[in-house]
């Protein structure tokens, strides 16, 4: 079997980076809450982050190099709300495209 290797003097940028976000909605009377899980803008890490913040003081966002981890963390996150009252109203998975 043969294998074709084509030269390229500098590797081709993609036109249109796609990446899934996962997003959950929680309610909890009239406040809602967003957690999204995603990769970073260089696929180097999954980021969590947490819209609004549940800490004022900032860090949102959370960042992990293992997926598993950052669906472990979520779990923490739903857990927590959900003993605090907070009902998950929706799920959904985009796929959006960056440059």
């Amino acid at each position: 079997m043969a294998l074709c290797l084509l030269e390229r003097s500098a590797p081709l940028a993609p036109i249109d980076h796609p990446a899934r976000v996962l997003r959950w909605t929680f309610r909890r009377e009239d406040e809602s809450l967003i957690c999204e899980l995603a990769l970073n803008t260089d696929d180097s890490a999954y980021e969590l982050r947490v819209d609004p913040p549940l800490n004022p003081s900032g860090g949102a966002a959370e960042l992990f190099t293992d997926a598993v981890k950052a669906f472990q963390r979520h779990v923490a996150i739903e857990r927590m709300l959900v003993d605090e009252g907070w009902m998950l109203e929706g799920f959904e998975s985009e796929r959006i495209f960056r440059v």
